[in-house]
């Protein structure tokens, strides 16, 4: 049986809510997982919790939305909902500040250890070095949590595109801030 048909076999007795199935997803990477946690930083306990966790979500869309993967694998779908959730977990830990750019959808930077009000300083002190314009436009974006529309009508900025870019470049500019610490 080829592993493409086997893949098939495997999201079909998924969407049937087949539980020797998900058990047998939940052994086969569950170690390869925690390894893949461990460039995060997370310790082992956290790293299963947030496996169990993608578990359960992928379970979730499997039964429930009737989940069809035609471009990636279970273990890729898998491990970016656990890659997610890492990601979340360590944005609330505040050692990581999440920033977008256009190559990858996203880049991580790692902030040194310190406590939260250090790294408010730290990222404060970076902001007020870039300019106006971009404080505004991040300001908007990451802590009022508008979309790019919202914030071209609330700007004078001519359109979406314009508000990307605008966006990106200031994004790279703290970025470089931050490396240069």
């Amino acid at each position: 049986m080829s592993r493409n048909s086997t893949e098939t076999e495997l999201q079909d007795l998924l969407r049937s809510d087949d539980k020797k199935a998900l058990e047998t997803i939940y052994v086969q990477y569950k170690n390869e997982f925690l390894n893949y946690s461990k460039k995060y930083g997370l310790d082992r306990l956290s790293a299963l919790d947030i496996y169990q966790d993608a578990i359960i979500a992928m379970h979730h869309n499997f039964v429930s939305s009737q989940l069809v993967l035609t471009s990636s694998s279970i273990k890729t779908y898998l491990f970016g909902i656990g890659k997610f959730k890492i990601l979340k977990k360590l944005k609330e830990e505040d050692k990581f500040l999440r920033v977008e750019t256009e190559e990858k959808g996203y880049t991580e930077i790692q902030i040194e250890e310190s406590s939260p009000s250090e790294q408010s300083v730290v990222l404060s002190a970076h902001l007020k070095k870039i300019s106006e314009s971009c404080r505004k436009v991040l300001e908007l974006f990451y802590y009022r949590n508008l979309t790019v529309d919202e914030i071209v009508q609330l700007t004078e900025y001519k359109d979406g595109n314009t508000v990307r870019s605008h966006k990106s470049r200031c994004l790279k500019r703290l970025k470089s801030l931050f490396k240069v610490r």
